[in-house]
């Protein structure tokens, strides 16, 4: 019982982040300042991707 209600509190206070978000992003006014918003979340996703490839193959280098 007590972790439904863990799960519910936390799904809430997810779905109100995400909502604080859309209207974050609603409000910028400026076309220049979202494309560049984007190109640095792409850019962060894809530096985690790198990283995490060249991760794994350091791990892989351990084994062999």
């Amino acid at each position: 019982m007590y972790e439904e209600h863990v799960m519910k509190e936390a799904f809430t206070e997810v779905k109100s982040e995400i909502k604080a978000k859309f209207l974050f992003w609603k409000d910028i006014k400026s076309r220049k300042f979202k494309v560049v918003l984007v190109f640095i979340f792409m850019a962060l996703v894809g530096l985690k991707i790198f990283t995490t490839i060249l991760t794994f193959d350091w791990l892989t280098g351990l084994f062999k």
